[in-house]
Protein backbone atom coordinates (compact mmCIF):
# COMPACT_ATOMS: atom_id res chain seq x y z
CA UNK A 1 0.00 0.00 0.00
CA UNK A 2 2.56 2.32 0.44
CA UNK A 3 4.08 1.68 -2.97
CA UNK A 4 0.70 3.29 -4.07
CA UNK A 5 0.61 5.93 -2.04
CA UNK A 6 4.23 6.76 -2.91
CA UNK A 7 2.93 6.92 -6.63
CA UNK A 8 -0.64 8.87 -6.40
CA UNK A 9 1.57 11.37 -4.30
CA UNK A 10 4.47 11.64 -6.84
CA UNK A 11 1.67 12.02 -9.66
CA UNK A 12 -0.32 14.90 -7.61
CA UNK A 13 2.61 16.41 -7.87
CA UNK A 14 3.59 16.33 -11.27
CA UNK A 15 -0.15 17.67 -12.22
CA UNK A 16 0.45 20.60 -9.90
CA UNK A 17 3.44 21.49 -11.99
CA UNK A 18 1.55 21.05 -14.91
CA UNK A 19 -1.77 23.25 -14.29
CA UNK A 20 1.02 25.53 -13.15
CA UNK A 21 2.89 25.68 -16.68
CA UNK A 22 -0.61 25.78 -18.30
CA UNK A 23 -1.77 28.60 -16.57
CA UNK A 24 1.50 30.94 -16.87
CA UNK A 25 1.27 29.85 -20.41
CA UNK A 26 -2.85 31.20 -20.61
CA UNK A 27 -1.64 34.24 -18.26
CA UNK A 28 1.39 35.03 -20.25
CA UNK A 29 3.79 34.84 -17.69
CA UNK A 30 7.38 33.69 -18.81
CA UNK A 31 7.87 31.95 -15.36
CA UNK A 32 6.35 30.21 -12.70
CA UNK A 33 5.13 31.86 -9.59
CA UNK A 34 5.25 29.90 -6.77
CA UNK A 35 1.66 27.93 -5.98
CA UNK A 36 0.73 29.53 -2.75
CA UNK A 37 -1.18 26.79 -0.36
CA UNK A 38 -4.26 27.96 1.68
CA UNK A 39 -5.56 26.61 5.10
CA UNK A 40 -8.38 25.26 5.20
CA UNK A 41 -10.51 28.66 6.17
CA UNK A 42 -8.52 30.72 3.07
CA UNK A 43 -10.43 27.98 0.89
CA UNK A 44 -13.37 28.26 2.19
CA UNK A 45 -13.14 32.78 1.78
CA UNK A 46 -11.86 32.75 -1.57
CA UNK A 47 -14.41 30.22 -2.93
CA UNK A 48 -17.29 31.73 -0.46
CA UNK A 49 -18.68 28.57 0.70
CA UNK A 50 -19.80 27.34 4.26
CA UNK A 51 -17.95 24.86 6.53
CA UNK A 52 -20.74 22.43 5.94
CA UNK A 53 -20.05 23.00 1.79
CA UNK A 54 -16.47 22.74 2.36
CA UNK A 55 -17.27 18.94 4.71
CA UNK A 56 -19.33 18.04 1.89
CA UNK A 57 -17.17 18.98 -1.58
CA UNK A 58 -14.55 17.37 0.53
CA UNK A 59 -16.31 14.21 1.41
CA UNK A 60 -17.15 13.95 -2.61
CA UNK A 61 -13.82 14.41 -3.56
CA UNK A 62 -14.46 17.30 -5.27
CA UNK A 63 -11.88 19.20 -3.13
CA UNK A 64 -8.90 17.43 -2.55
CA UNK A 65 -6.91 18.44 0.50
CA UNK A 66 -3.11 17.63 1.54
CA UNK A 67 -3.49 16.35 5.14
CA UNK A 68 -1.08 17.71 7.37
CA UNK A 69 -0.37 18.23 10.92
CA UNK A 70 -1.09 21.80 11.28
CA UNK A 71 -5.00 20.99 8.84
CA UNK A 72 -5.90 20.59 5.70
CA UNK A 73 -3.61 22.64 2.70
CA UNK A 74 -4.50 23.31 -0.57
CA UNK A 75 -2.84 24.67 -3.75
CA UNK A 76 -4.60 27.91 -5.12
CA UNK A 77 -3.82 26.06 -8.60
CA UNK A 78 -6.06 22.86 -7.64
CA UNK A 79 -8.69 25.50 -6.61
CA UNK A 80 -9.40 27.05 -10.31
CA UNK A 81 -13.00 25.33 -11.42
CA UNK A 82 -14.50 25.55 -8.08
CA UNK A 83 -13.36 29.24 -8.05
CA UNK A 84 -14.73 29.56 -11.43
CA UNK A 85 -18.11 27.73 -9.81
CA UNK A 86 -18.63 29.92 -7.20
CA UNK A 87 -18.51 32.81 -9.62
CA UNK A 88 -20.73 31.79 -12.02
CA UNK A 89 -22.99 31.28 -8.64
CA UNK A 90 -22.39 34.56 -7.42
CA UNK A 91 -20.22 33.32 -4.05
CA UNK A 92 -17.49 35.77 -4.80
Amino acid sequence: MNKIDALLDVLSRIYQLLVLVHNSRLHGNGFLDEDPQMTRQEVKDYLGISESTYKRKVREGVLRPRKLPGGDRFYKSQLLGEYRESRRRGRV
